[in-house]
């Protein structure tokens, strides 16, 4: 049997982060995991014995994938209360059918109020599983729940839905199909068993965000046609597939597990949990050889990493086709990246460090490669705006997931935009800024933009946070601000303040403030990249009102901020 990929890398890697936590007292740390309902309906039918089992095997199959590499694991430690795991049940403040794919915030903020002293999402890892499902006169299950999962190693948040047939003692139930629809995309007739892969499989993924991992579709040397790496696309639909004789099964690929094993989750150690290593960007330089494109780069970082691995992908495609690659650290502290052949074109690398306490660090930059092979620096490149319409007609193409209908939808609106709307005369009592007329509306960075980022690049081009894809927000990278004529006809203004998720986390620190006829009225805490806060204010007697972003380090570099859902009401 051939010895997979990264397997000396990994088990190099897991004698430096043990010999870091060597005599370190064990942590304790735990995944909590709360399930969701509505205050309308009871929790799904045999809820918390489905959820035991399912929790069971999620775990078993972390385990199975860190033992392929030779590194002794029990798995992912979920809490327990004696023999079995500890399900913390919380039942939401409105009905089942309020909840949407976008309540995620909401439900958060209701659990944590609801389970005070039990749930801290500023320092734990939280699962939250919830029964955001029915089942309709014609017999299809909607779900109409939150799907994600973002973190890092001292906090994590991820979501996934129960529904009746999810259940891991089901994935051989070939059988007995069943049709799956969610709010927004087309209806699906699976089997029981496809099903349980999907959303089984789906836990497993988002989890994976919840503990850092990007998108990873695995080394080429990975590819295997029986496999396919969970964080890549669709990896997630494919949770032990050889049960029901599926064509592919999901793996952890070895750039993920190789980060996986400093996690403080896994390693139960909590030493130095709160160092964050500094990164200081410097050029990379490039050179090319009989193998391919190598890329060199000093490691400016004050603590050695234990590893290194990139993921790499034309810029033209989605990041779930990233592929990843582990690289050696010199003796010299000099990264030495060696590539492939690769074809002609425009490509993106994201380079990691991984650090023995858990933490990461990472830096994304644009090379290309010419017709004869040779690689060149970003120097030399010249970014043209992202043509909307052909993205929009690529994007048709594509498979019809729940993620590219809500992205066609958006990019619709910006291909044939209609009038803004005037607060002053709208009849409607529910009214997004994002589509309505400004009276001012100035950034820091590029130009002013209804529901996207900026025309720079795809890859960040839609608003996203939290690893959650949103419709409707206000690009607003400080300093920015943007001024509406209210005329006192409104009641209320609600958004989410919020920063993109894809930069180096100590960039960007911002303040949101909201201002009323020149009068303060909401300040929010500091941001920071992948941080977001809630706002709710009164404006009833607000003529104009306006909403700034203002920087708070000595520049604007990377200021990346967003009003998401800005609504007004009345």
């Amino acid at each position: 049997m051939n010895r997979p990929y990264g397997k000396d890398a990994i088990q190099a890697a897991e004698l430096v982060i043990k010999t870091y936590h060597a005599g370190e007292a064990p942590s304790g740390k735990v995944v909590k995991v709360v399930y969701f309902h509505g205050n309308d309906l009871q929790p799904l039918p045999h809820w918390e014995e489905r959820l035991n089992r399912t929790l069971k095997a999620v775990s078993k199959f972390y385990q199975e994938q860190f033992n392929k590499y030779g590194i002794q694991s029990n798995g992912v430690p979920f809490e327990k209360s004696g023999d079995k795991y500890l399900i913390t049940l919380v039942e939401g403040d409105l009905p089942s059918k309020s909840y949407t794919t976008e309540s995620g915030m909401n439900i958060r903020n209701e659990i944590s109020e609801k389970a005070a002293g039990k749930i801290d999402f500023s320092k734990d890892h939280v699962l939250i599983i919830t029964g955001l499902c029915y089942k309709r006169q014609d017999s299809a299950y909607v779900l109409h729940s939150p799907y994600w999962g973002t973190g890092w190693s001292q906090q994590g948040l991820c979501f996934a839905v129960d529904c009746e047939l999810l259940d891991p003692d089901r994935l051989t139930d070939t059988l007995h199909r069943m049709i799956n629809s969610d709010v927004a995309g087309a209806p699906k007739d699976f089997s029981v068993a496809e099903f349980n892969s999907w959303f089984i499989g789906g836990i497993a993924h988002e989890m994976g965000h919840m503990f850092g991992l990007p998108h990873d579709f695995g080394h080429p040397s990975e590819l295997a046609a029986d496999d396919i790496s969970l964080m890549g696309q669709f990896g997630s639909r494919h949770f032990r597939d050889y049960l029901w004789c599926g064509k592919q099964s999901a793996t952890i690929s070895a750039a993920g597990i190789l980060q996986l094993i400093s996690h403080p989750v896994f390693t139960q150690s909590a030493k130095a949990l709160n160092d964050m290593q500094e990164l200081t960007h410097t050029p990379l330089h490039y050179e090319n050889n009989d193998k391919g494109v190598l890329i060199k780069s000093p490691l400016t970082t004050q603590h050695r990493p234990y590893a290194c691995y990139t993921l790499l992908r034309t810029a033209d495609i989605i990041e779930y086709f990233n592929k990843s690659t582990i690289h050696p650290i010199g003796a010299g502290n000099e990264l030495s990246m060696q590539f492939g052949k690769l074809p002609g074109g425009l490509y993106e690398i994201t380079i990691y460090l991984l650090f023995p306490n858990g933490s990461t660090r990472s830096t994304t930059t644009y090379f290309t490669v010419g017709s004869d092979g040779v690689a060149y620096s970003p120097q030399k490149l010249a970014f043209t705006d992202v043509d909307i319409t052909a993205f929009y007609d690529r994007l048709q193409k594509e498979e019809k997931t729940t993620e590219t209908e809500l992205k066609l939808r958006i990019l619709k609106t910006i291909v044939h935009p209609a009038p803004p709307a005037d607060p002053l005369t709208a009849t409607s009592n529910r009214l997004f800024l994002s589509d309505a007329k400004w009276e001012n509306a100035q950034v820091g960075w590029r130009e002013p933009a209804r529901n996207y980022y900026t025309k720079e690049h795809e890859r960040t081009f839609f608003l996203e946070s939290q690893g959650k894809l949103y419709e409707k927000g206000l690009f607003a990278h400080a300093p920015s601000v943007y001024a509406f004529n209210l005329g006192k006809k409104w009641h209320t203004f609600s958004a989410l303040a919020a920063c993109r998720d894809d930069l180096v986390k100590e960039q960007g620190p911002v303040r949101f403030t909201i201002w009323g006829d020149g009068k303060l009225l909401y300040t929010s805490p500091v941001l920071t990249t992948g941080q977001q806060t809630p706002v709710k204010i009164d404006i009833r007697e607000v003529n104009s009102l306006e909403l700034k972003v203002e920087n708070t380090a000595s520049h604007n570099g990377n200021c990346w901020s967003v009003w998401l859902n800005p609504v007004i009401e009345r």
